[in-house]
């Protein structure tokens, strides 16, 4: 039981944890994506061709960075340091909900959280000492561990927050994802900037990360049945919305065959496969882009970037605040409200990027085609991200795991197929990059809109059946 019962009593326990997952998904996402950032300062750029579209340098390199950089790794090298966390993360991605479902959200969200943390904090030591294949071997063990991370926090709400608020609160925690990505090129390139070292990021977020692991151990429940003083007004939602869903604590039995065999379930995956193929280039790839292509250094090269994800968090919030309006006065159902944000995440992005490569060496039209089209992402949380939810409250970590196992697959894939793909760095290699992320986005989205749903399917009350001799 915890120590404090919350932290913030003034506010209902389902908003404080709702705030406490987001900053967990922040701080994780920040954990997971700060190599981004540091590899610009690790490892010398590629010099195997001079590219006829290079834009000039813009500014001096940092004085106080040093001017040899310590790694001479090649641009498949950094592809695979890069997909090795995506690899560890699809494996542990439906073990974690299963598990999930069987001990709650609570335990699988800490263990996720503290043994990231503590993976951050030994990165320069590993890197060093071993090289390559030992940068690649922890990734690889932080994408196990953050395996559990969205299955977890899926679960939490489907346990605390009632459809009428979800398009709000379900987007403040997913929206973790994109503070945490602006966060990141932000302060990681600032700290870098100051310190003079890429080591010192994995120091100072993986004790952030520690810390938020010992705040949420002392101060939430899994359940809210598990909470014993709970205000009468915050009870009686709940209580209303479990008995509607017939939300159940943890499961027994979980209805595979009727799972897999889910068409609406299979136009999230597909939509989710789109989506991450385009977020995990601009997240693992964008800052060698900034660096290599548009010859930013790496205080501008942050700026850039965070910019992306201020704005595309911005959006979320919006849009989360405009579905729930828009359900409530009956302007959109709740499927077409998927159906059209999604959409709307989905074409944006791809021309944003698409915009971007045609920009040239613009800065300045590069900075707004991929700030405005990236923006618009931020309309996935509100719809996509839920949608699991919508379909099965009690299977949400299964259902919400399989969803983003699928669009870790992307993650697998790309960060690799750009490092392949851009060996030299130039413009022209980035142009098809964007191009083949338009083909994916625009596929994939097609596929939701012909088969989304956004009603409580019948396998979400699935029973386990009785053996025959039983009947």
């Amino acid at each position: 039981m915890p120590l404090v019962i919350n932290c913030c009593p003034c506010i209902p326990h389902r908003f404080y944890i709702s705030i406490l997952c987001f900053l967990g998904l922040t701080i994780s996402y920040i954990m997971r994506f700060c190599l981004s950032m540091a590899l610009t300062e690790m490892v010398e750029l590629p010099k195997h061709k001079v590219d006829p579209n290079a834009c000039p340098t813009r500014e001096p390199p940092e004085e106080n960075l040093p001017k040899e950089k310590e790694f001479k790794w090649t641009g498949e090298e950094q592809g695979r340091i890069n997909t090795a966390f995506f690899w560890g993360y699809t494996i542990t991605l439906i073990p974690g909900g299963v598990i999930t479902e069987k001990v709650g959200a609570k335990i699988t969200l800490l263990v996720s959280t503290g043994a990231t943390s503590v993976l951050s904090i030994i990165t320069p030591a590993v890197t060093r000492y071993i090289g390559v294949w030992g940068l690649t071997v922890v990734r690889l063990g932080m994408g196990l561990a953050q395996g559990f991370m969205y299955a977890s926090l899926h679960d939490v709400v489907a346990a605390w927050v009632p459809k009428q608020e979800r398009g709000l609160w379900g987007t403040v925690v997913f929206s973790g994802a994109q503070a945490g990505n602006a966060l990141n090129f932000l302060f990681s390139a600032l700290l870098i900037s100051w310190t003079g070292r890429w080591d010192v990021v994995f120091y100072f977020w993986g004790i952030v990360g520690f810390c938020w692991t010992v705040v949420y151990t002392l101060t939430t429940y899994s359940f809210p049945k598990a909470h014993p003083n709970m205000k009468p007004k915050e009870k009686e939602i709940l209580d209303a919305y479990l008995a509607e869903v017939e939300k159940k604590e943890t499961t027994t039995y979980t209805p595979w065959k009727q799972i897999f065999s889910s068409n609406p379930l299979w136009a999230i995956n597909l939509a989710m496969f789109g989506h991450n193929w385009a977020l995990f280039i601009v997240v693992t790839s964008l800052p060698k882009y900034v660096s290599s292509v548009l010859r930013f250094n790496i205080k501008k090269n942050g700026y850039a970037n965070a910019g992306l994800y201020i704005a595309m968090w911005l959006v979320s919030i919006l849009s989360g605040y405009l579905v729930d309006f828009l359900e409530k006065k009956k302007c959109l159902t709740t499927l077409w409200s998927r159906k059209l944000f999604t959409t709307i995440a989905s074409v944006g992005p791809s021309l944003g990027l698409v915009g971007a490569g045609y920009a040239g060496c613009s800065a300045l039209w590069s900075q707004v085609s991929f700030i405005t089209g990236m923006a618009t992402m931020g309309f996935f949380y509100p719809s996509l991200k839920i949608n699991p939810i919508d379909l099965a409250p009690n299977y949400a970590a299964t259902i919400g795991a399989i969803m983003h196992t699928v669009g870790a697959i992307a993650g697998d894939i790309a960060p690799y197929v750009t490092g392949a793909m851009t060996p030299n760095s130039t413009l022209a290699e980035w142009r098809l990059v964007f191009w083949v992320s338009f083909v994916i986005m625009s596929l994939t989205n097609i596929y939701y809109l012909l088969f989304a749903k956004a009603d409580i399917q019948p396998w979400n009350s699935a029973k386990k059946p009785e053996p025959a001799g039983d009947k």
